[in-house]
């Protein structure tokens, strides 16, 4: 068990936005936004100068416009947000920042315990944001804390609920005054292993990430850092904490260090698929080893890439020359499930029209770095406790694990830009079933996550958390929002 000591000295507060800017290289960054409701993003400078100066942006290699009305830089929007707004200002460094005075600090190392299978997860803990028990504390509760968005409505949990595989189990997410994005909220399991975040990538730390939402003005709303800070200090219960924590004032900085070090918590392994590996190499002549996983189970481990243990007693039963036939561990590979890589399958490309509705990781590849194999593609999601996140794909166009391995099954939807591992693979019923019953065998045990209490504001009153898990706006507003097309298609959204 790995103990991470408590830094201390001065806080790791550079201006975090304006590093995360430079760090995926927003200057340049476009978008696709097909329509515009009251609160989206405003359309960028370069975007409007470009259609005034009737010009398009041209995809090159494929000869199809995109409309220039759609090549909204949503990087630099998200991660200015409220910044942007003349009538403000930039935040000033106090409140992003501070210099930590250590005499206030009272915390303790926090004991991160990975489970079986994800060992590798106690060593990825960031030198600059050490895991202490007043952080993740801090942290849960900022993350359940729905004013952190502008009318107090909208959580982090609201998109990414622990009881639901730490997502929200809709299609796309939902945001302030019930705005749907255009994208499947992801889960934070094990996103500690995570060298990037969101379905494009475009942070490279839990840290990053924290910050997008919270001033994305269909997730949580148009507001800046300051307002934020500003409104988390008149709270008392986290005034004082911060200071204990940080040994500062609330700063958008410890903000983002503490529902870091709170999602860095969200585990998932312990698998019959961890388990079963685990008894084959430790006591593989205990006839309970190799029942941990079903014969079915067997199967399609072997379809998905990995081979069954040599001292399995059910390895004639498994054609070990079908290995790799379903191709998944091309990406899906590793202790969590993933390449950390960027593939188009062809998710949401329109054939008729030659147009991607969601141009992914292209999108925000600095200017110069711009690949054709970037466009359309998105991030490999981790297999893990797969069952409990659908929908799938970053669309939440599959509604089931079987409307997956279908989808793969016909080599997705072709197009320019189409990973080349993908092809059709002319999978059986039988293939396609034992494939899917793989994926089950990944589900971790269930960890609870207790809904906290959260300190009271200035009125001496606390917010419901759980008010903010169901949709922003409710059912009701969500519906009205669609019919009336204020469907934002991208809109920074995860």
């Amino acid at each position: 068990m790995r103990r991470y000591r408590l830094s201390r000295g001065v806080t790791y507060g550079p201006l975090l936005a304006s590093l995360f800017c430079l760090a995926i290289g927003c200057a340049g960054d476009n978008s696709a936004q097909t329509q515009t409701a009251p609160g989206a993003p405003a359309e960028s400078s370069s975007v409007s100068q470009n259609r005034q100066a009737g010009g398009e942006a041209i995809i090159p290699s494929t000869g199809q416009a995109v409309e220039t009305k759609g090549a909204v830089d949503i990087v630099k929007a998200e991660v200015k947000g409220g910044e942007a707004d003349s009538k403000t200002g930039p935040t000033p460094l106090a409140f992003l920042s501070q210099e930590a005075d250590e005499t206030l600090i009272n915390d303790q190392p926090y004991d991160l315990v990975a489970p079986t299978g994800l060992e590798r997860a106690t060593g990825k803990i960031p030198s600059y944001n050490l895991m202490t028990v007043g952080k993740v504390e801090l942290g849960k509760q900022l993350y359940y804390d729905p004013r952190l968005s502008l009318d107090s409505t909208v959580s982090c949990a609201s998109c990414h609920d622990p009881a639901k595989g730490w997502t929200d189990q809709r299609r796309v997410s939902v945001g302030i005054s019930g705005q749907e994005g255009g994208r499947n909220s992801p889960t934070v399991l094990n996103t500690v292993l995570g060298n990037s975040m969101f379905w494009d990538g475009r942070s490279p730390t839990l840290e990053g990430q924290a910050q997008g939402p919270i001033q994305n003005k269909i997730e949580m709303g148009d507001q800046s850092y300051r307002q934020i800070v500003e409104r988390l200090r008149t709270i008392p219960g986290y005034r004082e904490q911060f200071r204990k924590v940080f040994g500062t004032e609330v700063t958008l900085d410890g903000l983002a260090k503490a529902v870091a070090c709170f999602e860095r918590t969200a585990l998932s392994g312990d698998s019959a698929y961890d388990r079963y590996m685990v008894a084959m190499a430790g006591d593989p002549e205990d006839p309970k080893s190799a029942q941990i996983l079903t014969l079915e189970q067997k199967r399609g481990m072997n379809l998905f890439g990995i081979g069954i243990s040599p001292d399995d007693p059910d390895k004639d039963k498994v054609d070990a020359k079908f290995k790799g036939r379903a191709n998944c561990t091309a990406c899906h590979a590793g202790d969590n499930f993933t390449d950390e890589g960027f593939h188009n399958l062809g998710v949401g490309y329109d054939s008729s029209q030659a147009k991607f509705a969601d141009l992914g990781r292209w999108v925000v590849a600095p200017i110069g770095t711009k690949a054709k194999a970037e466009r359309g593609a998105f991030k490999t999601p981790t297999v893990r406790d797969i069952t409990r996140t659908a929908p799938y794909m970053h669309d939440g166009s599959e509604p089931t694990l079987e409307a997956v391995v279908e989808y793969y099954n016909k080599g997705g939807v072709k197009n320019p830009s189409l990973d080349p591992k993908m092809a059709p693979l002319n999978l059986t019923d039988v293939e396609k079933s034992d494939l899917v019953a793989f994926m089950k065998a990944l589900n971790g045990k269930v960890v609870a996550v207790s809904v906290p209490t959260l300190p009271p504001g200035p009125d001496g009153k606390s917010p419901n958390p759980r008010a903010a898990l169901n949709a922003p706006g409710g059912t009701e507003q969500v519906a009205s929002n669609r019919q009336a097309g204020r469907v934002h298609q991208i809109a920074g959204l995860r």
